[in-house]
């Protein structure tokens, strides 16, 4: 009986890695075709490859909210699937290679193909190799995640993290995915448009190169992990996440968007969250 129980509960944390994992390559297959399974007409050949998905002129806007709502489903997978797996009490060798998989696909593949995708749609006029640049993003996780996997079988694993973690480079691009809905939703972009536009390029920029950059790095990130062991350490973090969530609600209002909130927030966390965590080292 309890070797059963154990089988069900493994079922469970496996099951939800998977729903990490196909999340990302829905949002994928939603970047190319929105809604999922709907007939096109015409030649797909004679358009731009983006034509008939979720950021085409049909469907940009809800598509993007669609595709963003989809993905951050699979990150709260992602992180139930660690509480599932502790509490299967199987955290072993298996959890930990298919835990990062589906991190390799939902937090580097996805973000690559959504921005090389973004940057074709919203601006055309880019040099053709520059629209690449967010194919860093995979390269990242791959290594990041493959980094992290040796450590742990070496026992080398300290308190918090060392580089950004790969789901905080998936909620970045989940943000700009937010802030593109809602501008186009609102019609928000500002003076011809050029204000929005201008945003999303500069966030896009910024995924494809420090996002990448600080995954890939030895810096340390605070974690959200080991409360109680250290009071001091935690009424620190405590004030510092109080004050990010604070900062990303107020830049969410005035930038009438939530997801430059995200954003804003995701970059404190980079830039402060080192000094936090450093005084518990």
């Amino acid at each position: 009986m309890y070797i059963r129980s154990m089988s069900a509960k493994n079922y469970v944390a496996n099951a939800l890695t998977m729903g990490n994992l196909l999340s990302g390559v829905l949002v994928i297959v939603g970047v190319f075709i929105w809604p999922y399974g709907a007939s096109v007409s015409g030649h797909m050949d004679a358009e731009p490859f983006y034509e008939f998905g979720a950021l085409s002129q049909d469907w940009r806007g809800w598509g993007m909210l669609a595709l963003a709502g989809i993905w951050l489903l699979g990150q709260l997978f992602d992180l139930l699937d660690g509480i599932a797996a502790r509490w299967a009490g199987s955290d072993g060798a298996m959890g930990t290679q298919l835990d990062s998989i589906a991190d390799a696909v939902s937090s580097g593949v996805t973000p690559a193909v959504v921005g090389v995708m973004m940057l074709h749609a919203w601006a055309p006029a880019i040099p053709a190799p520059l629209k690449l640049l967010p194919l860093t993003m995979a390269m990242a996780a791959a290594y990041r995640l493959a980094r992290f996997n040796v450590e742990v079988a070496a026992g080398q694993q300290n308190s918090g993290f060392s580089g950004m973690p790969a789901p905080a480079g998936a909620l970045w691009w989940i943000g700009i995915l937010l802030v593109g809905a809602q501008y186009e939703m609102q019609g928000s972009w500002g003076l011809y448009g050029l204000g929005g536009v201008f945003t999303m390029l500069v966030a896009v920029f910024i995924g494809s190169t420090l996002i990448p950059w600080w995954m890939v790095s030895r810096r340390p990130m605070l974690d959200l992990k080991g409360w109680g062991k250290n009071p001091a350490f935690d009424r620190r973090r405590a004030v510092f996440l109080g004050g990010i969530t604070t900062v990303g609600l107020v830049s969410a209002f005035f930038g009438r968007a939530l997801g430059l909130g995200m954003l804003v927030g995701l970059l404190l966390y980079a830039i402060g969250g080192a000094h936090i965590q450093k005084t518990n080292r």
